[in-house]
């Protein structure tokens, strides 16, 4: 679920750098706009001015706004990584207990002490990854 939200995360993030593009385009533009007025011996409209200035403003507020989401991403991303990891630790331990319980059957099958001892031995390596995946 983790993942999932940080790949939402990301697609607005996405989104937002687009968007700080277009507006940094929309001031490219506006200031064009105003330098073919001054190449043309013109003063241009203040608007050209206000226009870029304004984008130029939006898009510093965009980016912040991109910045946070990508953190956010990040911040989500590191905690899905570590659930995993535990996740793993979980079914080490399983496979540990899963193993134990059929030398355990083997040996009391076969009336075999050394096949008991060694089902011991595994329960305990599946204890220890389960104690450890616990704790970390």
């Amino acid at each position: 679920m983790l993942k999932t939200g940080s790949a939402r995360l990301q697609s607005e993030a996405s989104d937002q750098w687009s968007y700080c593009q277009a507006k940094g385009v929309k001031a490219a533009v506006a200031e064009a706009s105003r330098v073919a007025f001054d190449a043309a011996g013109k003063e241009a409209p203040p608007r050209y001015e206000e226009k870029a200035r304004r984008y130029e403003e939006e898009q510093e507020a965009i980016k912040e706004e991109a910045q946070k989401l990508e953190k956010e991403r990040d911040r989500k991303d590191a905690e899905a990584g570590h659930l995993l990891h535990v996740h793993h630790l979980f079914a080490v331990a399983v496979a540990f207990f899963q193993v134990s319980i059929a030398l355990g059957a083997v040996a009391a099958l076969s009336r075999s002490r050394l096949v008991w001892y060694a089902s011991l031995a595994v329960g305990a390596g599946g204890l220890f990854s389960f104690i450890r995946a616990f704790l970390g």
